[in-house]
């Protein structure tokens, strides 16, 4: 995760962006680099009076008055931005937080924070006396990694806010509740409206009492496009070929490798550090690894696999990339989760495979697949179709949207302003 701090107990911060995003989005638009999208428009200005309204709190309290009193943290609200894939919720969002001239801030993938409030739970309980670990009343580490977090970061910038996690979704809450009371502000992108949020997960009713905690600290903006700006003929790359897409070539990518690493001898398997254990992938010089579908999608590697290959290598050849779809569910999975990380880092990724780059995953299958077992369900409770929808059965939809969104990140990655981006090697 990116983590840009000011240490607590600061004096008044300035959060006043360096140039008016509206302004800077203008600017894009008539170099033609955007087009004008009055939704998008409508974002910055939310996000511009949401700097405003931080550039204007009062300082937090200092270490005396905290020790004589108990003043709340100054609160400003947030945005919580949901809508289709590509539609440059987290560009704005991205341009926001660049913008912002406080140290005092986060962004990162909600997925990669939640792991990181698992280790900090983790490692305050372990430096409990074994005697306090179940002492929940006394010794409860949410409020205390919440407020951890609240001292590092003042403003929450959340990538993909989607929790499909029961261990995530059961903590949510005092979680939240601790850092907006510290007064952290929290902007952050996601696919479904709040209500629908973990539709259908365990144990759903202890969580749906952080939905109107959210709704009340976040202004909620649905971007409603169904305009997927990623998707556009590419420029060509300045990379053998032109472009980072090719059918049943893995020797093109040869080249390319080749023209990467200028020349160099002596490509060969380095292994990576992931957590005290080591991976073996492919063969690297330098920054650029080549490996194969095999390798890389085949094997049974975790988030915190592709985290550390994002940090090691900022650009990935991947040979013999069949094409995708529920039947191989688990490494659909891997492939998307691998996609939102590479693609969070600026990871350019130059792939080989058996099929056109926007068929790399068969959709249609997922979508048959999704009804099946709707109906499937369905037929085991004898439901009509009314019946279900009124009780929200799962239908897959958010399986669906992340295919749909690392299909159009994928088809981001092949353009060259993308390639111009720098790899970012952030935890």
């Amino acid at each position: 995760m990116l983590h840009i701090r000011t240490p607590g107990g600061c004096p008044h911060l300035s959060f006043r962006c360096l140039s008016s995003l509206i302004h800077l989005y203008r600017a894009d638009v008539r170099k033609g680099v955007l087009v004008e999208d009055a939704r998008q428009i409508h974002l910055l200005e939310r996000l511009e009076d949401v700097t405003s309204r931080l550039d204007a709190q009062p300082p937090p309290p200092s270490l005396l008055s905290r020790i004589f009193s108990t003043p709340s943290a100054p609160k400003v609200k947030g945005l919580y931005v949901f809508g289709g894939v590509g539609c440059g919720k987290t560009m704005m969002m991205d341009l926001f937080y660049q913008e912002l001239s406080a140290t005092s801030k986060l962004r990162t993938h909600f997925h990669d924070f939640m792991l990181d409030v698992h280790e900090r739970i983790h490692a305050f309980k372990t430096s409990l006396p074994p005697s306090h670990v179940n002492d929940r009343k006394s010794y409860d580490p949410i409020p205390v990694v919440a407020r951890e977090i609240a001292r590092e970061s003042r403003v929450l910038c959340f990538d993909e806010f989607q929790v499909t996690d029961v261990a995530d979704a059961m903590i949510l809450k005092r979680l939240f509740h601790t850092l907006f009371e510290e007064g952290v502000t929290m902007i952050a992108t996601g696919n479904r409206p709040p209500e629908d949020l973990y539709k259908n997960g365990l144990q759903r009713s202890n969580f749906l009492p952080f939905i109107p905690m959210l709704k009340s600290h976040c202004e909620v903006l649905d971007m409603e496009s169904i305009v997927d700006y990623r998707i556009s003929e590419p420029k060509p790359l300045d990379i053998p070929g032109g472009r980072a897409n090719y059918i049943r070539d893995p020797h093109q990518l040869d080249k390319i490798f080749h023209y990467l690493t200028g020349g160099a001898k002596g490509a060969q398997c380095h292994p990576v550090s992931v957590l005290g254990r080591e991976i073996r992938v492919g063969v690297s010089i330098g920054p650029i690894l080549s490996t194969t579908y095999r390798e890389l999608i085949e094997q049974s590697h975790g988030s915190s696999d592709f985290r550390a290959l994002a940090r090691t290598f900022s650009h990935v050849l991947i040979k013999d990339f069949p094409q995708l779809s529920i039947k191989k569910k688990t490494q659909l999975r891997r492939f998307i989760v691998m996609m939102d990380i590479f693609y969070d880092r600026n990871v350019k990724l130059i792939i080989s495979s058996e099929v056109p780059l926007q068929d790399i995953i068969c959709l249609q299958d997922a979508d048959q697949k999704a009804k099946d077992e709707l109906r499937m369900l369905m037929d085991d409770l004898k439901l009509t179709m009314e019946e279900a929808k009124s009780m929200s059965l799962f239908t897959g939809e958010d399986e669906v949207f992340s295919q749909k969104r690392a299909l159009s990140r994928l088809s981001e990655m092949q353009c060259a302003d993308y390639w111009e981006l720098p790899h970012n090697k952030y935890e």
